[in-house]
């Protein structure tokens, strides 16, 4: 009995190895699979959920795989910290190992992303600059005003929509408190191009952080990891 039980303790280990292993390769190659469909210039961090991994791959059902990356580009803006959670995957084994030539489809997508205020500041008219106050962004600087430069301050509204984070004049005072009416700062009423995200995802909400403005994107049905 005690051979057996020392016999079937030495299996269930390398059993676990073996499931570590593959959980490992197939990670790695569906980084590498996402960094060539979407032209990452480095692989991505991809985590499969679950265990035991081998479970999953005989099922062909993967409850959920984490992408994350330092920086992406998207429309020609840098996006920071990107974490994208994939749900409903379903796979079959040579889709997971890279053999297969089709796309691996998630049914749900849910992501998140840094957009910091540098990269909202190169939208901005030259001499403008942009700044959090708690849950609201703020702008600063010199706008030309019926000819003249003025010193103007205040706050901006931010919404989204599928070309990217569209940015208008909501309470802003020249120097000395004068209230311009918003028709005449149109100079401050731009587009932050992100209607290209990584994996299809599509602009959700938007939020601002003391870093920059943290923005949260979903999509259905998506392809990804294509060989």
């Amino acid at each position: 009995m005690r051979k057996l039980l020392i016999a079937l303790g030495i299996l269930v280990v390398l059993l676990v190895i073996i499931d570590r292993i593959a959980l490992v390769l197939a990670e790695d190659q569906i980084s590498s699979r996402i960094a060539s469909a979407y032209d990452l210039p480095t692989d991505p961090g991809v985590s499969i959920a679950g265990f035991p991994f081998l479970t999953q791959v005989v099922s062909g059902d993967y409850g959920q795989i984490n992408v994350t990356a330092n920086q992406v580009q998207a429309d020609g803006a840098t996006l920071h910290d990107l974490s994208v959670r994939l749900t409903n995957v379903h796979a079959s084994i040579s889709q997971v190992l890279g053999s297969g030539t089709s796309t691996v489809t998630a049914g749900q997508a849910t992501g998140s992303a840094l957009v910091n205020f540098a990269t909202v500041d190169q939208r901005l008219p030259h001499g403008l600059r942009v700044t959090s106050a708690g849950k609201n962004l703020m702008v600063s600087g010199k706008v030309s005003y019926h000819g003249i430069r003025v010193p103007v301050s205040g706050a901006v509204g931010l919404n989204v929509s599928d070309a990217g984070i569209t940015v208008t004049p909501k309470n802003v005072s020249v120097a000395g408190g004068l209230n311009l009416p918003l028709a005449d700062l149109t100079q401050l009423k731009f587009l932050v191009p992100l209607g290209n995200l990584p994996l299809h995802l599509h602009l959700t909400s938007v939020r601002v952080t003391p870093a920059g403005l943290r923005i949260s994107a979903a999509a259905k049905n998506v392809q990804f990891a294509r060989a």
